[in-house]
């Protein structure tokens, strides 16, 4: 892990400091958990109570915020800074070229790019085009006829089949599943799955797709942990999904969709750029543009808080509603 002093780490960030800039910064941490050495960061308002307690050595906080810790960087977006700081104290050391396993299986016209790295028991099969310095880890298969970019990360069991195309600086964790097994009289030229540049899929991710309705996964996309996408879905750039979620054949995100977790957005529908959808909710009907929509079926967010307060009143209006029958009862 490098290490850079305040003035060092400040010109890299494009922010000034105050204090002593000679200071050596040996890592990033939360607030909390901050030691001797480490950078920290103050967004939430709710932490700034915190400061005095915080052992870091420099502290990332708001340019309007007064306080008496010392060294400190005065960013306008503390949060954003502080994901830059994290990003150059853990630079991707793992594509380091060790060329080609022997017990991995490369078909003889694969074409390898400049410093691919192939692992143990890996297998690429015919036709295939692996970009420069990719990195392939240990059980990843490949089908045939697959485009692979520069500079890809493919860790353990990915599987990726016959005819998908993975952009520049794309990265799949463990266990996903890109594509289906495809036919032998499907039209060879056909792309099922397409992920295109800077996209990172988490563990156990499955990406349907067929030539007949290939899915496409646009620029910066950012998927997490035990997602799937049906076929001929298309995910619009920068969006991001949290885990768990299920994304029906034929849906489609506009750019810069954010999708919270355990979400069903059914086949055929359309959430709209840069929409949010609330945890556990299920998508029915289209979503426009810039909506915040939550429930099951979701619906704008303001609808559903309403609906919930209805539904707490609902005992005490039960009770007054029996407690009215009592009384007509009494009167009969």
């Amino acid at each position: 892990m490098p290490i850079f002093t305040l003035h060092e780490l400040c010109a890299k960030l494009g922010e000034s400091y105050e204090g002593d800039g000679s200071i050596q910064v040996l890592g990033v941490a939360e607030i909390m958990a901050a030691q001797k050495g480490d950078l920290s960061f103050v967004s939430n308002p709710k932490y700034v109570g915190k400061i005095p307690h915080c052992l870091a050595s420099a502290l990332i906080i708001p340019k309007d915020l007064h306080t008496d810790f010392r060294p400190v960087i005065r960013a306008g977006n503390p949060y954003l800074t502080f994901t830059k700081a994290l990003h150059l104290f853990h630079q991707d050391n793992r594509r380091i070229s060790c060329g080609i396993h022997p017990t991995s299986q490369v078909a003889e016209d694969v074409q390898l790019g400049n410093d691919v790295t192939i692992m143990p028991h890996a297998i690429i099969e015919e036709g295939s085009i692996i970009g420069d310095r990719t990195v392939i880890y240990p059980g990843v298969y490949i089908g045939r006829r697959v485009r692979i970019a520069n500079e890809v990360t493919l860790y353990p069991q990915v599987s990726v089949y016959d005819g998908c195309v993975i952009g520049d600086r794309s990265i799949l964790h463990a266990g996903c599943r890109i594509g289906s097994s495809t036919v032998e009289d499907i039209i060879s030229a056909a792309n099922p799955v397409q992920l295109l540049s800077d996209v990172e899929l988490g563990a156990n991710v499955v990406i349907s797709g067929s030539p007949l309705a290939p899915t496409r996964i646009c620029d910066g996309v950012k998927i997490d942990n035990l997602v799937h996408i049906g076929y001929g879905a298309t995910i619009g750039p920068h969006c991001i999904i949290v885990s768990q979620v299920t994304i029906g054949d034929d849906a489609v995100l506009q750019e810069r969709v954010t999708v919270a977790g355990q979400v069903v957005i059914s086949p055929r529908v359309t959430v709209g750029a840069r929409s949010r959808i609330g945890a556990k909710s299920v998508v029915v009907d289209n979503v426009p543009e810039d909506a915040d929509y939550w429930g099951a079926p979701a619906q704008p967010h303001r609808d559903e808080k309403r609906l919930k307060a209805h539904l707490h009143r609902l005992p005490k209006m039960f009770d007054k509603i029996r407690s009215l029958e009592e009384k007509l009862s009494e009167q009969k």
